[in-house]
């Protein structure tokens, strides 16, 4: 069975392999699924996809302090000595600062940068366990906008312009109006969806629609590609180094925890530890 944490379909894998029998299809899903996690052991995060956090740390009587997970979606609370602290205000000429949070806003495309979250007008006070925030973070596309077709079948693709689509975050109407998830047969002011493709009511059609999902960077499906398909061959030369051809030639292989074009791929999106 297929983890939630994987960075590939099965489907994609298999292409990338040219095979197209099913025989193999428990020990490929099998492989998807360990090769993920050690990407992301690499990548020392416990996931990519959208999810809800929650960081208690120490003060130091700082403005900013850098969270773990990136990139930052939604922060949900932020308190102080256990004071609830609102998010400060845009600022606008000739007004003075507000006191609040603010968020340092996310780079547009993968693979992005840890995100700090700042105070106006307040510190994170010096003590111990004495700052929680909590907040939602994960690649994830934010009320990407779409057409409700006008006529049958009523149904929308994502557009997944940094990567395939993974998980839903939900869909509004352009007022902002929420619409409710179902597993099939949706109605007015309901969607279906299944791997990116959204499904909605005849009498919706026409409607303006705003989707929101989570996907896999096009760079981390590629290198769990690699180093899965990497490991699959290594099954047949467990332990060799090389092989002799007929006596007239030798082929080499490369033995590597992690091959070189994974890693290198990898590199921009491990998260780095900071004070």
């Amino acid at each position: 069975m297929a983890s939630p944490f994987d960075l590939v379909s099965l489907v994609d894998l298999k292409a990338w392999l040219d095979v197209a029998g099913t025989g193999d299809d428990v020990l490929l899903t099998e492989l998807i699924t360990q090769i993920s996690r050690a990407i992301l052991n690499v990548l020392d995060r416990p996931s990519i996809l959208p999810g809800a956090y929650t960081e208690t740390l120490d003060g130091a009587n700082n403005t900013a302090i850098t969270l773990r997970q990136w990139p930052v979606n939604t922060i949900l609370a932020c308190s102080v000595n256990g004071a609830l602290l609102p998010p400060s205000p845009s600022l606008k000429a000739g007004s003075g600062f507000h006191m609040g949070y603010v968020l340092e806003p996310p780079d547009v495309a993968p693979p992005g940068c840890m995100q700090r979250l700042s105070l106006r007008r307040r510190l994170f006070t010096r003590g111990v366990q004495n700052v929680e925030i909590s907040y939602s973070a994960g690649y994830q596309i934010n009320g990407e906008n779409a057409l409700v077709p006008a006529n049958a079948p009523y149904i929308v693709a994502a557009l997944a312009p940094y990567g395939d689509w993974r998980s839903d975050g939900g869909v509004a109407y352009g007022n902002g109006v929420s619409l409710a998830p179902v597993t099939a047969n949706p109605t007015i002011g309901q969607y279906a969806v299944a791997s990116g493709v959204y499904t909605f009511a005849s009498a919706d059609a026409g409607a303006t629609v705003k989707l929101t999902y989570g996907y896999v960077p096009a760079d981390l499906a590629v290198c769990c590609i690699d180093w899965a398909a990497e490991r699959y061959a290594y099954r047949s030369r467990i332990g060799q180094q090389s092989k002799s051809l007929g006596g007239q030639e030798t082929m080499a292989f490369i033995v590597k925890d992690t091959p070189d074009f994974v890693a290198s791929l990898l590199q921009p999106y491990r998260r780095v530890v900071t004070p």
